[in-house]
């Protein structure tokens, strides 16, 4: 029998590979015989390089560079060598979780630190770069990005301004004499599924920024920062930014990934689905067991489930669901590719309880499941 598990993270708990690792486990105890492929899900968030390092065969290269306050760290993107090409997680060195909820300011984040792992891949000979832009701290429109690539940003005044959210709206000028030319020799993907514009009500300000660390007064002049580095953007590249769905992605980091780097938009969840092989793994598997922190009826309409479940659907496949919680069972349970679906807890347990030990019990569960698996597989 060939079992195909294909997981989200469990959120606070376990990436997506420790999931799929800790159910294979289980399976393996009580079904030996078992053929198990797995494939940690990603949709371009958290856990999306070692989703593509499993799939792809690549290697992490580690770098000093710096987190959004400017301080020095080690972050790491992945190489993948045949193919000239690194996938860099803007959240690695840009990202909020790297810093303390007191330190959160986005009007003094930046960029910079994921430039500078653009440069090192440049250096490392990239011909193409995926820059995945979930999680970031910052609001600066990529302007820290761009001034590790040899960009400079003038005020009217023609002064030098460094990058952060709150010089974004000071920008009168950008000079482009001294960039760095591999920007033009080398492919760029900016990867996402956020589809927000750079400015207004639903743009990158008003709906990212307060999370970041940003007041109502701050999230206004941030806001006017966009519109500002807009109207830049349109007089230096000939570019309307606030015309292209997901500009407002990663802070604006869309918008300045068209600009600065010449990049191209992707859908995240597809390319990582494509990159994975998902569809063709789903096609060869007898049984799919799939799951995240916790499945309700709307996860297989959400971005990564609903892949797993498109795939099941068009290869009629049958899906197990594993998950932390389980809420409308019986709306799930309408889902005819859905046969069966169980929360991991083995009894009455706090969620802190239940987080710690979050990788036992996927293991205990896989036993379980692995069980019925060999009784059919035999019977």
């Amino acid at each position: 029998m060939k079992i195909l598990i294909a997981c989200d993270s469990f959120k606070d708990a376990l990436s997506a590979k420790k999931v799929c690792e800790s159910i294979s486990e289980g399976i393996f105890y009580t079904f030996p015989e078992a053929h198990i492929m797995q494939k940690p899900l990603a949709d371009g968030g958290e856990g999306t390089l070692e989703a593509l390092q499993l799939a792809l065969d690549g290697k992490y290269e580690f770098v000093p560079t710096f987190d959004a306050l400017h301080r020095s760290i080690e972050a790491s993107y992945l190489w993948i060598a045949q193919q000239e090409t690194a996938i860099i997680e803007m959240a690695k060195a840009s990202g909020l979780e790297l810093l303390r909820p007191e330190e959160r300011n986005v009007m003094k984040t930046s960029t910079f630190g994921t430039g500078v792992l653009i440069k090192h891949a440049l250096d490392r000979g990239a011909k193409k770069i995926f820059l995945t832009v979930g999680g970031s701290a910052t609001n600066d429109a990529g302007m820290g990005m761009a001034k590790t690539l040899g960009y400079q940003f003038l005020d009217e005044k023609g002064k030098t301004l460094e990058a952060s959210g709150e010089n974004v709206g000071k920008i009168a000028s950008i000079l482009t004499q001294d960039i760095d030319t591999r920007i033009y020799t080398t492919e760029f993907y900016i990867a996402t599924d956020v589809t927000n514009p750079l400015f207004g009500k639903n743009g990158a300000a008003f709906v990212y920024a307060p999370q970041k660390g940003a007041n109502s007064e701050e999230v206004e002049q941030l806001n006017h920062g966009l519109e500002q580095i807009h109207r830049i953007f349109k007089d230096t590249f000939s570019i309307d930014t606030q015309e292209i769905a997901g500009a407002g992605a990663g802070g604006g980091i869309g918008a300045g990934g068209i600009c600065f780097l010449g990049g191209k938009i992707i859908s995240a969840a597809q390319w990582v689905f494509e990159t994975i092989g998902l569809s063709t793994a789903v096609e060869e598997a007898d049984i799919v067991i799939t799951g995240e922190g916790r499945i309700d009826s709307q996860s297989f309409q959400g971005k990564v489930l609903s892949e797993v479940l498109k795939y099941a659907k068009t290869y009629q496949k049958p899906i197990f669901g594993i998950a932390g919680q389980i809420q409308e069972l019986d709306k799930l349970l309408e889902i005819p590719e859905v046969v069966y679906v169980s929360a991991i807890q083995t009894g009455p347990q706090s969620l802190e309880i239940s987080l710690q030990n979050c990788r036992e019990l996927l293991f205990q569960k896989g036993k379980v499941i692995g069980k019925v698996l060999k009784t059919i597989h035999h019977g």
